[in-house]
Parts: structure tokens; sequence; C-alpha cells
């Protein structure tokens, strides 16, 4: 019996800085470092052309779209493969989503599960709301390096008791970030490995309820993601395919100016998002080093019907953020609520392992 398949991908940016951050020379190193975490029970492959393409973003983005679309067709129809693994985020995906077929996902004899956020929303809930299809939203392998920078700025004093100048603060959270590099993304492996067979995630999301209630227990389907790359999610092609009803949104984003977030707020009202949702799971929104938890959750309050009290929970642990929880798209998770030490209930959101099996299903 053949290996199954763990396809690492860039469908979005070329992943090229991902490998240099890294320290991985070439595509095929980053393969065999995957393949190392992953164990002997898995084959993994990537095409090199497409993780290191050339990127001219005055000139269109990538000039490869064909071979984009052809490599994620291959996947969705391919057997083998039981996992994609979105290298990373970035952009000029959402334009090739169109030209997907996804309907092999409902004839599939194994299952096919996605990994990838930011660009990759459109994938992930694409695929997970399949009938043999698994998404999960959760960062890239490469992305720590990035997110535990901002993270050591923001937590120096955890990280250093000597006192330091705000440049010898960022001269150490780089260094800080790039020593932990190729051990978290060995760590992503390991845990992927761990998913796909029905184990638990490193994590649980955790938030906080802010608004609204929630039974001690209930059960809760997300679909969300990125707040720019949900938006055209809203349009004619995929209502039928993406819809809010009963389920729960889960919104973040990055460098969105406060008015940029309103007016994709007002989106989701307009297309009748939060009128049929049964709540909301607002993850990370920053820019630059400014979090912007507090302006977004006062921006939403306009958007949300004022005929109910719809519950709200704000989580750190999902968005362009470390440390970060893997959050499946539609299956059925369980939510947990409980109250906590100041004026807002806990809410904690897992999910019977068993049932998000993908290896051996």
């Amino acid at each position: 019996m053949s290996k199954p398949i763990i396809h690492l991908a860039a469908p979005a940016n070329p992943a090229d800085a991902m490998l240099r951050s890294l320290k991985f020379n070439s595509t095929k190193e980053l393969v065999a470092a995957a393949r190392a975490a992953l164990g002997p029970r898995y084959r993994v492959r990537a095409k090199s052309k497409l993780v290191e393409a050339n990127l001219d973003e005055q000139n269109g983005g990538r000039s490869d779209d064909r071979a984009r679309i052809d490599e994620l067709q291959s996947v969705i129809e391919d057997e083998r493969v039981v996992a994609l693994v979105a290298l990373k985020g970035g952009g000029w995906l959402t334009r090739i989503i169109p030209h997907l077929d996804f309907a092999p996902l409902h004839k599939r004899k194994t299952p096919l599960a996605v990994f990838g956020f930011s660009e990759i929303t459109p994938l992930v809930n694409l695929i997970g709301l399949r009938r043999r299809g698994f998404g999960f939203y959760y960062m890239t392998p490469g992305y720590p390096v990035t997110a535990m920078e901002r993270y050591a700025r923001q937590n120096i004093r955890k990280l250093r008791q000597t006192p330091m100048s705000s440049k010898a603060v960022g001269a150490f959270a780089k260094r800080w970030a790039q020593k932990q590099g190729r051990e978290q993304f060995d760590a992503y492996f390991r845990e992927l490995a761990s998913v796909l067979e029905g184990g638990a995630p490193g994590r649980a999301v955790t938030g906080k309820l802010v608004s609204g209630s929630l039974p001690d227990e209930s059960s809760a389907t997300f679909i969300g993601g990125c707040l720019s790359l949900v938006t055209p999610l809203t349009v004619a092609a995929y209502a039928k395919q993406i819809k809010p009803d009963g389920k729960w949104i889960v919104l973040e984003d990055l460098g969105e100016a406060p008015h940029r977030i309103d007016r994709q707020f007002a989106h989701l009202k307009l297309a009748g998002w939060f009128e049929k949702c049964a709540g909301v799971l607002v993850g990370d929104f920053h820019m630059g080093g400014r979090d912007q938890a507090a302006e977004t959750l006062a921006i939403l309050d306009y958007h949300l019907p004022t005929q109910r009290s719809m519950p709200v929970v704000q989580t750190n642990l999902v968005g362009h953020t470390w440390p970060q929880a893997m959050l499946p798209v539609g299956r059925a998770l369980t939510m947990r609520c409980q109250p906590g030490r100041g004026r807002h209930k806990d809410v904690t959101i897992t999910w019977p392992t068993d049932r998000l099996r993908v290896v051996g299903a």
C-alpha cells in the first residue's frame, strides 16, 4: 500500500522568503525537513518551481496562474493526497479560485484536509465544507518566525530582565524568533500528523464571551477566517456553498484601518451574514504594533442585529498572531462557557478528535 501524501504548496505568495528565514537552501531541503518531522508514515512532495516562483507586484503579481490551478486541481482529485499544506499566505490566490472544481471532494474515498490561513481562507472554507473535505484554519509552517518577532517585542520584559533600547529590542526580537524558527517548523508538522491521525491539536482555542450569552456547553460550527478574504465569499457564486445559517463566523485581519474594517463588516451585514449566523468569534486584529481588539469590537457592535443578543467571543489565538490555535471549519465543535476571573466568562472550543480523523477515516 502506498504512503499517504502530504502536498506542500505556495498557491498564494511564493515561499522563497520563508525558505530563507528557516535557512533552507531549496524546496528539496524543506520537503526533507517536513518528512523528518512527520515520520515515516507519510510521503511529502512539493513543486519547487511554484514554491520558489517569481513575484512581480507591478505586473500582476504571479504569472503562473494556469500552473497553480493545475496543481490545486490535481491535489483535489488525487486520492493519495490526504493533506494540502499552504506554505505561505499573502495574495494572488483568490483570483484563481473560480477556476477550481471542488466537486470531486464529494466523491473521494479518502478525505482531503487543507491547512492554511490569511489568503488561504477561501480554500479552507470551500474544501472544509465538502463532505470529504476538512478545513483547518491555522498558520503556515514558516509563519512563527514572523509572528514570534512581534510577540517578543510585546513581551520583552518576560524574555529579558535587563532594560534595552528600542533599537536593541528590535534586534533581540528578530534573533529570538529566528533562533526558534526550525524548532517551530518541526513542531508544526508533528502537530499536523497528530491531528490527521485523530489526535488533539497543540492547544485549544480559548477566549472571552464579551457580549451576549451562551449555555455551559453547546455545539458550534465555524466558517470564515481573514475578514478581507471572507467578504468575497459572500458573492452569488459561493452563496450556496458557504452559508452562515446557524453557524459561527470567525473573523480576523492584519493591517486594516478602522474605516476599512467597518466597510467590510457592512458588506457582511448587507449579505445577511450577521442576521443568519449563530455568533461571531473575533480573532486577532492589529495594525503594526497596535492591538485593534477594542476598536474592532466597538465597530462590530454597529453591525449586529438589534432584535436579538448575539453572542460574541474574542480570542487572541486565531489570526495573524503567535501562539496560535487550530480551528476546524465546517465541522461541529464543542464550545464550553464558564465563569472567569474578570467580568467576562471564559470560553473553550474543542472537538471530538475521532470525528476529524483524516488518515484511517
